[in-house]
């Protein structure tokens, strides 16, 4: 059998690329291959002295290049040897496992086949587990066990794809002849000469393939570094657009297609299946809001014992399973109630021991049946009264309570306001009476819930438990720093904005409020700790003042004023003042025991340093003076 010539192409990174060949050497595959290293003129002596080893002890091939050349040149040269071969590209910073080579092999017995890429975790035509990303490997998961599960769920399928780029690509020898050398000239740069080559063999009538049943770990960006690859990445594609004006609608049909996805789903429910803990599905609405915060704390509250998935409602009758563990990307779709069998053999294949259910809104009706159709027990929060009221909050139009009145008055109500199901309250009723009545746990946040829940439903056990909450830590102390009137480039808007974002960038205990408006647009909270509240009465502005519990005022003018109206109401009030010295400020705040000023045209460093003295000073005050209350009371 004709050996394969594993290239691998390398210049740095000492420790990625001894990691990547004794991942090549150490892998279980039959195929005969020859490891060929190919020395970019390395710079680092250590990582030459290695290479040098592995071929001085037969374990591999090494081609030494004078000068540094880049990667096409290293290819083409490592490439020229062996005509009759196919190959693999190697990146040095890619990992193999298992019998990673052998399952290459046997999708290249495809004659149409030209060039064959495999997943990875970043940087790469199918990474996983989000498409598209620099994944980190899953917690718990190594490149080995990751390949494996791909072995399992995708054994010796593919995909046809226009491109495949990535850490691990297998060329077929005949496409190699058919195709020719690699070229980076008319890209602009090395990078993307592989999909360049795989275009050129896709008009030559050979086909590319994702193998689906491949794992190969990456570090991602070793060569190039984050920054300088996204940049290269848009060269690349506008130089691939203007070569094959055909390119980016066949690229855009792809990724519609999304031939990847079936593989990552079949190992995402192979990794949920073999997940130590016990599975749980909640059942809810999509929106965020109190449910949804309370379905993430539960969650969070029990991960050590069962990871959650949660069940919503997609579109019309449809319903999504998501897992929304952060870096997951896990979702499948299921129509009701036709799908509701698959639905059903899907949580049966993972091991879901339990549902709980949060809420109905916008779920088709047959989702009441899954815990029987599923034979699951599960459990029911009440998060609001959806069992007893199809408005689920016993409101009225106008938006107030409704009293709850009799069937009669409820049937009016959804005469004018029909709830979803089409179902009369009667019916509603019944539904949720029975449905309730199968439930394992009922529970209830309030006492208030249960007795109004019971009302209907008296035969019903409901447990009162509050909804768990993390601790509220006390928030960090933050001075208040107020500037009044409108706000203009001569008011010193430019200031007060360079002091938001001065504040935001070194995280200072400071936020911005104006009392006024501002005749440019600056940027706001939440992106910098800046907020503004408008035009106002200028016989409101005391008591506006009063209202903000200011620490500091801020008069940051960048011309020389000849009065300032609201610096009047500054002094009254007593506060802090922080102002530029110049004009008429300097001259006003003279005596003022609490005022500070600086030059007009000082750094936005230097102004947050005077507002931080002089908020903070008012905060210890504040805090003296209501010290000495007590003391004060018990001498009357």
């Amino acid at each position: 059998m004709t050996p394969i010539d594993v290239v691998v192409p390398v210049y740095g990174g000492a420790e990625t690329t001894r990691r990547c060949l004794d991942s090549v050497l150490a892998a279980t595959s039959r195929t005969p291959f020859e490891l060929v290293i190919v020395n970019d003129a390395s710079p680092e002596p250590d990582l030459v002295r290695y290479m040098r080893e592995l071929a001085a002890r037969g374990r591999a091939t090494l081609i030494e290049q004078a000068t540094t050349q880049g990667c096409a040149a290293a290819l083409n040269r490592a490439f020229a040897r062996h005509r009759d071969r196919d190959k693999v590209v190697l990146q040095s910073d890619a990992f193999v496992a298992g019998d990673w080579l052998d399952r290459l092999a046997h999708h290249a017995l495809a004659r149409d086949a030209g060039v064959i890429g495999t997943f990875t975790n970043a940087v790469g035509v199918a990474t996983y587990p989000l498409p598209s990303t620099d994944n980190a490997l899953p917690e718990g998961s190594t490149v080995a066990s990751l390949d494996e599960l791909f072995v399992h769920a995708n054994a010796g399928q593919a995909e046809a794809m226009p491109v495949v780029h990535g850490p691990c690509l297998y060329f077929r020898g005949e496409c190699i002849a058919a195709v020719g050398a690699f070229d980076g000239a008319p890209l602009g740069s090395d990078y993307g000469v592989e999909i360049d080559f795989c275009l050129r063999a896709g008009g030559a009538g050979f086909r590319h393939l994702l193998a689906g049943d491949v794992f190969v770990g990456h570090a991602g960006h070793v060569s190039y570094g984050a920054r300088k690859a996204h940049e290269l990445a848009a060269r690349t594609d506008n130089a691939l657009s203007g070569l094959y004006p055909a390119f980016p609608a066949q690229a855009e049909a792809s990724r519609k297609r999304d031939p990847a996805r079936a593989f990552g789903r079949r190992v995402d429910l192979l990794r949920l299946a073999e997940l130590p803990q016990q599975l749980v599905v909640f059942v809810s609405h999509p929106w965020g809001g109190g449910v949804r915060r309370y379905m993430n704390d539960l969650a969070a509250l029990i991960d050590e014992r069962a990871e959650v998935l949660y069940l919503e409602p997609a579109a019309d009758d449809t319903v999504k399973l998501h897992w929304p563990r952060a870096g997951e990307s896990f979702a499948a779709y299921f129509h009701f109630p036709d799908e509701l069998p698959l639905l059903v053999d899907v949580l049966k294949s993972i091991g879901v021991a339990r549902l709980h259910f949060h809420h109905v809104h916008r779920l088709p009706r047959a989702i009441l049946e899954l815990p029987s159709a599923a034979g699951l027990p599960f459990d029911c929060t009440l998060h609001d009264y959806f069992s007893i009221c199809p408005q689920y909050h016993l409101v009225t139009e106008e938006g107030r309570y409704c009293g709850e009145p009799d069937a009669i008055g409820c049937a009016a109500c959804l005469t004018r306001r029909p709830g979803q199901w089409g179902l009369d309250i009667n019916a509603w009723r019944g539904t949720f009476g029975r449905f309730l009545r199968g439930a394992d746990r009922l529970i209830a946040p309030s006492q208030d819930v249960a007795i109004r829940i019971q009302r209907y439903f008296p035969e019903l056990s409901i447990n009162v438990w509050p909804h768990p909450e993390v601790a509220v830590e006390e928030p960090p102390r933050v001075a208040r720093v107020v500037v009044l009137g409108n706000l203009s480039p001569a008011k010193g808007l430019h200031v007060v904005a360079a002091c938001a974002d001065d504040a935001r960038a070194r995280r200072l205990p400071l936020t911005f409020r104006v009392l006024g408006s501002t005749t440019e647009p600056v940027r706001q909270f939440p992106a910098v700790p800046l907020s503004i509240v408008g035009q106002y009465d200028d016989a409101d502005l005391a008591q506006l003042l009063v209202a903000e519990k200011a620490d500091v005022i801020l008069f940051p003018a960048q011309v020389p004023e000849t009065y300032a109206y609201t610096l009047t109401v500054a002094l009254a009030s007593g506060l802090p003042i922080v102002a530029s010295a110049l004009g008429a400020l300097p001259e006003r705040l003279a005596g003022h025991p609490r005022a500070v000023t600086l030059a007009w045209n000082a750094p936005a460093t230097e102004w947050n340093a005077a507002l931080l003295a002089a908020g903070f000073s008012e905060r210890a005050s504040l805090a003296a003076e209501r010290a000495t209350i007590p003391l004060r009371l018990a001498t009357h």
